[in-house]
């Protein structure tokens, strides 16, 4: 049997062979190889770190046929404004990640931001690549409005995630942040769902701007229910704050719109900066370690096993997600599966 139940409602497949159907599913359906290669290794790359509503359960989405077509309108000194077209969202994002690296090598920073784009998935991958370079690395992505302001009920910011890396040195994982400036992202609540776990009291308003109760949401009445619904900033007024911010970096910055004035999916702002254009790389990295374990060192607090630096989890889930297989809830595989019958795969030959 190629496929393995770790638990009920639980299909497992190995990262290899996660790479495999990704690659069948998305050449089958027309995208080019060296596209469905960046796709299969961003979805991949987003479950293995655990970052499940964002990683392998959306092949079906990225399956048809799509246009590449990245043009670079604006570039001036160490920034560039790019027009992704109808582009995938995980080939351009990889795009615009390599192209600010590359003003930062020459420039010791540097900044690109897109005139349009499509969903770019976790921002993760992006920043892992950074800190693999020796960047730190910033993204602010811009999306449709789903959050309401604080002390406000209507939606008027999207979930809008940022991104963040600092590379490490060897005694260490680099550090790297990838979150919703909403209290969770609509993915987050949309796996709550399919596990058959309630959406916890706190996360949602009604149109009135009163908590939503602990309520069980059936994946088929998701996206209607979450829709009639605004998600909270996180962190109160502060969160609230940090989320203007990635709206107007994502959105104004590059004309695409903020609030209700765009109908753009995503707006991505990626800011890179060279280490080594500052200080020796080496003496960065050695401080980064340093502080690291004197973190790692604190006390305990009473209901916590350790404490965690930004990323951390992820690296450790990738660990035992490349030992053990990288899961996906059963409507999801169903999903996959009907998608492949649909494109003549069979889905049970891959591991």
């Amino acid at each position: 049997m190629l496929l393995t139940q770790q638990h009920e409602g639980t299909i497992v497949l190995s990262e290899a062979g996660w790479r495999r159907l990704g690659m069948a599913i998305l050449t089958k359906a027309g995208v080019a190889k060296r596209d469905a290669q960046t796709i299969t290794d961003v979805l991949v790359g987003g479950s293995l770190a655990g970052i499940d509503s964002h990683g392998v359960r959306n092949f079906p989405a990225f399956a048809k046929k799509s246009k590449t077509r990245i043009k670079l309108v604006k570039e001036k000194g160490a920034v560039a404004l790019i027009d992704p077209g109808e582009t995938p969202g995980p080939v351009y994002a990889m795009y615009e990640m390599r192209k600010t690296m590359a003003l930062a090598r020459k420039y010791g920073i540097g900044c690109c931001t897109t005139t349009s784009g499509r969903w770019v998935t976790n921002l993760f991958c992006y920043m892992q690549l950074a800190a693999q370079r020796n960047m730190i690395a910033f993204a602010f992505v811009r999306t449709p409005p789903a959050g309401a302001a604080w002390g406000g009920s209507k939606p008027v910011f999207g979930t809008n995630p940022i991104g963040v890396a600092f590379p490490a040195g060897p005694k260490s994982y680099p550090i790297i942040l990838d979150f919703a400036t909403t209290i969770v992202s609509h993915g987050q609540t949309l796996s709550t769902s399919l596990k058959g776990l309630p959406i916890p009291e706190g996360w949602f308003i009604d149109k009135d701007g009163n908590s939503v109760g602990e309520t069980l949401v059936s994946p088929d009445d998701w996206e209607k229910w979450v829709t009639a619904r605004a998600l909270v900033p996180f962190g109160t007024y502060k969160g609230w704050g940090i989320a203007v911010t990635a709206e107007l970096m994502g959105g104004a910055l590059n004309l695409i719109g903020t609030g209700s004035s765009s109908n753009v999916e995503n707006g991505l702002t990626m800011i890179a900066i060279d280490v080594g254009a500052f200080v020796p790389l080496n003496r960065f990295k050695k401080e980064v370690d340093r502080y690291i374990a004197e973190i790692k060192s604190s006390p305990v607090r009473k209901g916590f096993d350790e404490v965690l630096l930004p990323g951390e989890r992820e690296f450790k889930i990738t660990k035992q997600r490349k030992r053990e297989g990288i899961p996906v809830d059963q409507t999801s595989w169903n999903d996959i599966v009907a998608k492949c019958k649909e494109l003549g795969i069979d889905a049970t030959a891959y591991k």
